[in-house]
């Protein structure tokens, strides 16, 4: 039978979770509110964690991988299988998607993910919207963040912004970061984890506190910790747009290329703002991106 004949019938998803519970569970929650709204009961769903699909068969006619563990684990599980189902990866960062995704299966159109981070013109955008007097764009990469530096030194250019990298070297961190904020408006926060982790973070928005420079964070957290403000994504936001994905598998389309989410959330630490000068409005900057990003 073929996957279009099956989802005829009605279809059988997994849903693998890296970790029970919190935001994974937050994210396949939402993934299966945003089919269900359209497609009741066609979907018989299977949650679980991901260690416990261990037999491929019978074979589901979807998959969704809830993070980077789970996205390993289901592209092991069926890397026998001449014909896999599609698979699906949410919450996951770009650069952990890439490094572990199936080169023949992304060809195949088999294999796609809704990013957990953000796309590089969004990012810089915010800076334009939010700071205006910024000019220079400071980010400090390692190994793996590298790969973001054509992209985001492309969407400054666009928007006549110069982004000065400094790259953590033999020296370690401190020595890049230092070297950065000698010449850096805005320091806008890369999701590498050599860079940017619970062990450094707390320097980092020290440092560059004490020059007044802005630190542009990822998560809620970096908010929270004495960033200026954060562009994030949540689960059930990653969450509702793979669901948005899957409506149309359902509808006998191929799987779309990875993509970035649509929706997101700007949130403004009032207080750094405060001591900086300014005054943000964080619902105002996400209206105003979104104007911005609509065709």
């Amino acid at each position: 039978m073929t996957y279009g004949s099956a989802w005829a019938a009605g279809l059988t998803a997994w849903v693998a979770l890296s970790d029970n519970g919190g935001v994974h569970s937050e994210a396949a929650e939402a993934l299966r509110a945003e089919v269900e709204q359209t497609q009741p009961g066609r979907v018989e769903w299977r949650v679980a964690h991901w260690s416990l699909f261990r037999e491929p068969s019978p074979k589901p006619q979807l998959v969704v991988a809830v993070g980077s563990a789970a996205q390993r684990g289901m592209q092991e599980l069926f890397a026998g299988d001449g014909a896999p189902p599609p698979l699906l990866v949410v919450l996951v960062p770009r650069l952990a998607f890439e490094r572990i995704a199936d080169p023949v299966r992304l060809r195949a159109g088999s294999l796609s993910a809704v990013f957990l981070d953000q796309p590089a013109a969004r990012q810089i955008e915010l800076i334009r919207l939010a700071l205006p007097a910024v000019r220079n764009v400071g980010v400090v990469v390692g190994g793996e963040s590298r790969g973001f530096v054509p992209v985001l030194e492309k969407a400054a250019r666009e928007r006549n912004l110069q982004l000065i990298v400094s790259l953590v070297g033999q020296n370690g961190l401190f020595p890049a970061l230092q070297s950065l904020l000698a010449d850096a408006d805005v320091l806008l926060a890369q999701p590498d984890p050599s860079v940017f982790n619970s062990q450094t973070v707390a320097n980092i928005l020290t440092a560059a506190y004490r020059r007044q420079i802005p630190l542009i964070g990822f998560s809620p957290a970096y908010a929270r910790a004495g960033a200026l403000m954060s562009l994030y994504s949540t689960p059930a936001q990653v969450g509702a747009r793979g669901g948005e994905v899957l409506r149309q598998a359902l509808a006998g389309k191929a799987l779309p290329p990875p993509q970035w989410p649509r929706e997101y959330v700007v949130n403004i630490n009032p207080d750094v703002a405060r001591s900086l000068g300014l005054t943000l409005d964080g619902v105002r900057l996400g209206e105003l991106l979104r104007q911005k990003e609509r065709p």
